[in-house]
């Protein structure tokens, strides 16, 4: 099933829940979602919300984590705070 992910500013300034998982069936409104890579069923990177901006002043952000498995291509993708 597709799944798109959208980020609703205007949520983020009213402080909830910004993150919108779309699919046929309908829409899911949460502060994190975990993007599940096909091929080896293990959580490959997250969308995170938080109520306090980053430094640089992002508010929603995606934390991928680089993976040994494989046939994949990754690199690691670290917040630093």
């Amino acid at each position: 099933m597709k799944h798109i992910i959208h980020v609703h500013q205007q949520r983020i300034r009213k402080g909830l829940p910004a993150i919108i998982d779309r699919t046929w069936r309908g829409s899911r409104h949460s502060v994190a979602v975990g993007v599940i890579c096909p091929s080896c069923g293990a959580i490959a990177a997250r969308v995170v919300q938080s109520p306090t901006p980053d430094r640089c002043g992002a508010r929603v952000w995606i934390e991928a984590e680089e993976t040994d498995t494989v046939g994949h291509q990754s690199k690691t993708v670290k917040r630093t705070t």
